[in-house]
C-alpha cells in the first residue's frame, strides 16, 4: 500500500512540475523602454540699443521595443530681437527647429556635460550684416544658424525614479523610470552669418536625462 502512496505522489509532483512548465511556455511578454536626453540654453545679447535673447533646445530620444528600436534628434531655436533705437521698441520674434539623425548630441550619463554641433533653418526675418534682424516679406525667408555649444554641469544632480506593477486584465504590467537633472552653464557659438549670437555664458542652462522600461507578462 505504502509504494502506491509514494508513486502517486511521485506522479503528482511530476504533474505539477509539467503544469508550471507549459504555463511558463504559454506566457508571453513584450517591452518598451524610452530614453530621452535633453539640454537647453539662453543666451542674451545687448549691443548699441539692441537687445537679442537666443534660447537653444535639444532633444535626443530612443525607443526600443522587442519589435526593434527607434532614434532621433529634435533642436529648435528662437530668436527675440528689440531694437530701442529711435524712441519706439521695433520687436522680432522668429524661431526654427529641425529634425534629424542622432550624432550631433552628446550628452555624458553622469550629466557632467554634453555637446550640440548642428544647422537650424530660422524663418520669417532677414539677417543684415550688423547683426540685425529684418521682418521678412514672407514666412519663406529662411536663413540658417549654425549652433556649437558645449554645456558643463554645476552643483549636484537631482535624480528621482522608481517602479511599480498592476493587473491590466489577465496581464502584468512592470514599470520602472528614472529621472535626472542638473543645472548647467553652457558656452559656444550661436552663428547668425559672421555674428555670434551666444558671446559669453548663458543666462540660463540645464541638462537631463530620463529612462522608464514597461514590461507586459501575458497568459499565451
Amino acid at each position: 500500500m505504502m509504494k502506491y502512496i509514494q508513486l502517486g505522489v511521485a506522479l503528482l509532483i511530476v504533474g505539477l512540475a509539467t503544469a508550471i512548465q507549459i504555463d511558463g511556455a504559454n506566457a508571453s511578454s513584450s517591452y518598451n523602454t524610452e530614453t530621452t536626453r535633453e539640454a537647453y540654453a539662453v543666451f542674451q545679447l545687448q549691443s548699441a540699443g539692441l537687445r537679442t535673447s537666443v534660447e537653444i533646445n535639444v532633444q535626443e530620444g530612443e525607443t526600443t521595443s522587442s519589435e526593434g528600436s527607434e532614434r532621433g534628434l529634435h533642436a529648435d531655436i528662437e530668436l527675440l530681437q528689440i531694437d530701442t533705437r529711435g524712441n519706439h521698441n521695433r520687436m522680432i520674434d522668429v524661431g526654427g527647429s529641425v529634425d534629424t539623425r542622432t550624432g550631433a548630441f552628446g550628452l555624458r550619463d553622469d550629466l557632467a556635460g554634453g555637446t550640440i554641433d548642428i544647422v537650424i533653418p530660422v524663418c520669417g526675418a532677414k539677417p543684415n550684416h550688423n547683426g540685425r534682424l529684418k521682418q521678412g516679406s514672407s514666412f519663406n525667408d529662411c536663413f540658417d544658424v549654425q549652433v556649437s555649444l558645449e554645456w558643463t554641469g554645476t552643483g549636484d544632480p537631482y535624480s528621482f525614479g522608481g517602479e511599480d506593477d498592476y493587473p491590466a486584465g489577465s496581464c502584468t504590467i512592470h514599470t520602472t523610470s528614472g529621472y535626472q537633472y542638473r543645472r548647467a552653464s553652457a558656452t559656444g557659438t550661436v552663428l547668425m552669418g559672421d555674428e555670434n549670437l551666444a558671446a559669453g555664458n548663458s543666462v540660463s542652462s540645464a541638462i537631463s536625462s530620463y529612462t522608464g522600461t514597461t514590461t507586459s507578462t501575458c497568459p499565451y
